[in-house]
């Protein structure tokens, strides 16, 4: 497995595009309120993690990559913070593709309403409809793709609150691939808060 990469669900992934600064621009950017060149940065970073002290966080930049369902991809949208850009599907035709419940009551049922959707859809466009007139038919479980460019500490607040019990299981998924993937990259930010691990969830 790519170590910037991780799937989740089952036609969804989360990847790292690119990240700046990481845990040696957050170092760097405490340590000039200061003028201090010394010390130990991991306790540094856990100091401003707990104190709240955030301004030298948002120096480190990351970029993800990720593909989920719409009605996901809605939820991350509400928290306002960073740069997102999604796939449209006003000019790119909707891929057969969709979110798929595990272990649910009606899943045929389930099934047979998406496949009749995207028949209708496919319909549509044959018959010249607009792809952005056409898209209407589909449900929220279709998969969409986006880029988000987000600095460290406005990615700290998307990750508790969506590894938070009380937040949606299939987002906590997308949480918790994030948050080992961000382990990886800044080891001391995401220790100071990650701690030893990330929920199980259910």
């Amino acid at each position: 497995m790519d170590a910037r990469k991780a799937r989740v669900l089952d036609y969804g992934f989360i990847e790292l595009v690119d990240f700046m600064g990481g845990d040696a621009r957050i170092v760097e950017a405490a340590r000039i309120c200061y003028r201090s060149d010394g010390g130990d940065d991991a306790a540094l970073i856990r100091r401003l993690v707990t104190r709240g002290h955030n301004t030298p966080i948002k120096h480190a930049v990351m970029t993800w990559r990720v593909k989920c369902p719409l009605f996901v991809a809605r939820q991350w949208l509400r928290h306002r913070m960073g740069t997102f850009n999604e796939q449209s599907l006003r000019y790119c035709a909707a891929r057969r593709e969709y979110y798929l419940p595990r272990g649910v009551p009606l899943i045929d049922e389930y099934v047979a309403a998406m496949e009749a959707a995207f028949d209708t859809y496919e319909a549509l466009c044959a018959a010249g409809w607009k792809k952005e007139r056409a898209r209407g038919v589909l449900g929220t479980a279709v998969y969409t793709e986006f880029i988000w460019t987000v600095n460290a500490w406005s990615f700290i607040n998307w990750l508790r609150k969506r590894l938070a019990a009380g937040a949606q299981y299939e987002h906590r998924c997308y949480a918790r691939a994030a948050g080992e993937l961000w382990r990886a990259a800044m080891p001391l930010t995401a220790d100071a808060v990650l701690g030893d691990g990330l929920a199980a969830g259910d």
